[in-house]
């Protein structure tokens, strides 16, 4: 039994940069692991909020009869979770600033 080759996929157009992307070397540019702080920044607090908005409606269904109660737990741990994480996170970024503007130059 023969098998036929698959052909090649065509190269892919060029890509233009998003609207509103800061050009190379610019403040906030992305850096040489390819993507900014700010965007990391924004990812983290849409997870964030992702996770506390499923929480939200996982504990809406269960109050309401309908949901499992053990999802609704487990949405609102991971939701606790991960603001417990985040606010550490984000005292320990603050911390971090707070020494380097206090090192005289």
């Amino acid at each position: 039994m023969a098998v036929a080759a698959i052909p090649p996929l065509p190269p892919l157009p060029p890509m233009a940069p998003a609207a509103g992307t800061p050009p190379t070397g610019a403040p906030g540019a992305s850096g040489p692991g390819g993507s900014s702080f700010s965007s990391a920044i924004a990812d983290v607090v849409n997870s964030l909020q992702q996770a506390q908005s499923t929480a939200s409606a996982a504990e809406a269904q269960a109050a309401a009869g309908q949901g499992n109660l053990a999802d609704t737990m487990i949405a609102a741990t991971q939701a606790s979770l991960d603001t417990q994480v985040t606010t550490s996170v984000l005292d320990k970024a603050v911390a971090a600033y707070n020494d380097i503007m206090g090192m005289a130059f």
